[in-house]
């Protein structure tokens, strides 16, 4: 009786937070009483919870040789590898508790954990749907099948899981995680900011949940609040690499270069977040520091946004444009990103041309002509002529994404070319200048406010409001923005402001016609979007919004408003007030 009022007493210091008093007092109790294997195990189960798992590890496996078919002690041993992520020792030892109890609930359960930690997808899911199906309130079986479901892309059937999880266990934080994590991959930010609130106010202090707060605002442009967030998570883990990486990619966006270079030298190993190179090349790419960015700026490949959009196999078989890569070589140069992005990249086509004409260049079709009329040749070819064929693309000698050959291009600052290289079709814009918009004396101004490419275009965007100081006696605005802006157009800012639209024109596809609309211009006045990259590329006089502080959109590299890119480009920084902004622009109207 006496040895267990100590044990209950322990228990209970174990359990008031008095962890070094109930070690203290177990560890007397097992110097005691060594031959009694109760005081080692609850030994074992406290260094377990408290996370000294290399002490449970010990004491298990010496109960474990003195009882080999304990399911409690085989139970606790594979916790503790699951827990120290050692999935293999984990999996011998769950298999040794089923093979005493078959009918073992957490061995089952955890079982389909590890078949999904080795990615062994469907493997998981048969396992799981049994367990879910036999015990539905177990918030971490429908945590994992619900992660199950998302590998294998059910997104509707995850979300269910996870919110079953919630209502099982309203204090299970990762059902929450999960959730947010959802609609952060949906890029719907706030219903995934709102999961991660809840998860925060469970457990200030988890980092996960500080991590996703952090990804979140700095999506939304919050970087410094992002920042905080992230900070939060490296008093936790002060030792995290993907903390520091977060931090350094957070202050890059928000354009501090002194900061983010001084997180990113704390990163062990840089090449595990290709994003962090990635960020770190657009600032100095901001800042026309070329020969630093552009050695960066090949991480990209290695991101999840381009492993997306191409074949890693074709991504594995790409050089960079070095002149052993470009000379007396069969070149394929790939389209890359966003059309606009393509129209950056193809500023450098006649110089690589002018080099070896014995190139193939796959492009978007909406592309093509004009390509070709400008470069005067025909070396372009669909997107993915060569590039879907792994037989065609043998017969070069190098493939060359069109993004990687700023580095031989582009390698400071008076590489540039500074002036226009894309030609519109005269006949179309002979066409579009009949028009009886164009015979007023007004100035034409062509307005865009949209970028609608993912989560990135909402930061870019403006509302057509916004744009409703700038009207002004003699001025014609014309619509230029394509996607569907319907509504926005009729309601037209409360009826006031006179938007002429080119109806049967499409303005995503024809980009032939919107060339030659472009080129009947005074001036273009937009966002940052694929239109603004091809009235640059023309020379149209064009007043660039640029997003808020940011330097992902390293091409609109601001000194004294200017761009190295394109000649005929104004920049307009949203660093201040929209209110601000527009005034900055009205006075470069006036001037016209």
């Amino acid at each position: 009786m006496k040895s267990n009022y100590k044990v209950t007493s322990i228990i209970k210091d174990f359990n008031d937070g008095k962890a070094a008093n109930a070690f203290f007092q177990i560890a007397d109790l097992i110097k005691k009483n060594p031959e009694n294997l109760d005081y080692l195990f609850l030994y074992a189960k406290m260094c377990n919870q408290v996370n000294k798992l290399n002490e449970a590890e010990k004491a298990l496996l010496y109960l474990i040789s003195k009882n080999k078919t304990s399911t409690e002690y085989l139970h606790n041993l594979y916790s503790v590898y699951l827990k120290n992520n050692n999935i293999t020792k984990s999996e011998i030892f769950i298999k040794k508790l089923l093979e005493i109890n078959k009918n073992h609930y957490e061995a089952q359960r955890d079982l389909g954990y590890i078949e999904y930690k080795k990615n062994n997808i469907n493997v998981a899911q048969t396992i799981l749907e049994k367990v879910v199906n036999g015990k539905n309130n177990d918030p971490f079986a429908l945590n994992v099948l619900g992660l199950v479901f998302l590998k294998n892309k059910l997104i509707d059937k995850a979300k269910k899981l996870f919110d079953r999880g919630i209502n099982a266990d309203p204090k299970y934080i990762d059902s929450y995680n999960n959730l947010g994590n959802v609609y952060f991959n949906l890029e719907d930010l706030d219903k995934a900011f709102i999961f991660f609130k809840k998860a925060y106010k469970i457990n200030k202090k988890y980092s996960k949940t500080l991590i996703n707060i952090g990804n979140c605002l700095s999506l939304k442009d919050k970087n410094l609040f992002a920042i905080k967030a992230y900070e939060k998570a490296l008093i936790n883990e002060p030792k995290n690499n993907e903390i520091f990486s977060n931090i350094s990619i957070a202050y890059a966006r928000n354009r501090d270069f002194y900061n983010a270079k001084k997180y990113y030298d704390k990163v062990i190993n840089k090449a595990i977040n290709p994003s962090l190179n990635l960020s770190l090349s657009y600032l100095y790419l901001y800042k026309n520091q070329f020969d630093k960015g552009w050695n960066l700026f090949e991480s990209r490949k290695e991101t999840s946004k381009f492993l997306k959009s191409k074949d890693k196999l074709i991504i594995d078989q790409t050089s960079i444009a070095k002149e052993e890569a470009i000379l007396n070589k069969k070149i394929l140069v790939l389209r890359e990103q966003g059309i606009g992005e393509e129209i950056l990249f193809s500023s450098m086509y006649k110089e690589l041309i002018n080099l070896n004409n014995n190139i193939s260049i796959e492009t978007d079709k909406r592309l093509m002509n004009i390509f070709e009329r400008s470069f005067k040749c025909n070396l372009f070819v669909p997107d993915g002529y060569y590039s879907k064929n792994k037989e065609m693309l043998k017969k070069f000698d190098s493939i060359i994404f069109a993004g990687s050959l700023c580095s031989y291009f582009r390698k400071n600052k008076s590489n540039f070319l500074n002036k226009p290289y894309l030609i519109d079709d005269l006949k179309k814009t002979a066409e579009i200048k009949k028009d009886p918009i164009f015979n007023k004396n007004d100035l034409k101004i062509g307005l865009s406010w949209k970028s609608v490419v993912s989560i990135y275009g909402k930061l870019k965007s403006l509302n057509l409001s916004d744009f409703k100081s700038l009207i002004k006696k003699n001025r014609q605005f014309i619509n230029l923005q394509y996607g569907d802006v319907d509504e926005e157009l009729k309601q037209k800012v409360n009826q006031d402001f006179d938007i002429y639209s080119f109806k049967k024109i499409d303005l995503f596809n024809d980009l032939e016609y919107l060339m030659s609309i472009l080129k009947n211009l005074d001036v273009f006045v937009t966002v940052s979007n694929s239109t603004a990259h091809l009235a640059s590329a023309m020379g149209v006089k064009t007043f660039l919004i640029c997003p808020k502080k940011s330097s992902t959109y390293f091409y609109w590299s601001n000194e004294n408003n200017q761009t190295p890119w394109y000649q005929n480009v104004e920049i307009f920084n949203i660093d201040n007030s929209i209110e601000e902004l527009f005034k900055k622009i009205n006075e470069s109207l006036n001037n016209l």
